[in-house]
């Protein structure tokens, strides 16, 4: 498993649970004092917009870098909120890994990543793994309970506020603390 020292991966236990919300609540916390990339991972393949720029496209994923403030997808939104670079990735679990690698070859040194994929925690060790999850999300990804172990923290965004769990976060060196 490759420690990425610079990432900070948000999974969640199902759509509109508040993934998006956080990794841009992050992003406009530290967008004006640092460079701040984000990246969506998605396995579905919804093919590019006129936003999104490819940078990598074959058989098993897509790399796209968003382009627009304006488009209201989730890569949009974390541009939106301060991220100097957004990234977008359509690729199948299997593929996960490569495509991960490919993106890293990306010219962003040092530069702190807020991630929406909860599958990537199988193959990364980020050094913040947050998981959020709402009351009101009736269908839950089972297997997302089985990384509850190794989260750093476990976010119910129907009871908790997200503003008071992102300022236990800070950026040291371009790499992600966690302090309570």
């Amino acid at each position: 498993m490759k420690n990425i020292p610079n990432l900070l991966l948000i999974a969640g236990t199902g759509r509109n649970t508040g993934k998006t919300t956080l990794a841009c609540s992050i992003i406009n916390k530290f967008s004006s004092g640092v460079q701040i990339a984000g990246l969506k991972i998605s396995p579905h393949f919804h093919g590019g917009t006129k936003s999104l720029k490819a940078i990598v496209a074959n058989e098993n994923f897509n790399i796209y870098q968003e382009t627009s403030l304006t488009s209201g997808k989730d890569s949009s939104l974390m541009l939106k909120a301060g991220a100097t670079k957004v990234y977008y990735i359509e690729v199948l679990d299997e593929h996960l890994k490569t495509a991960f690698e490919e993106f890293l070859k990306i010219p962003q040194p040092k530069t702190p990543i807020v991630c929406e994929s909860p599958a990537l925690i199988n193959y990364v060790k980020p050094a913040v793994f947050f998981i959020v999850d709402n009351e009101n999300n009736k269908k839950k990804k089972e297997e997302i309970f089985q990384q509850r172990a190794i989260a750093d923290k476990w976010i119910d965004t129907g009871k908790e506020d997200i503003l008071e769990v992102i300022k236990k976060l800070v950026i040291d060196n371009s790499e992600f603390w966690v302090y309570s």
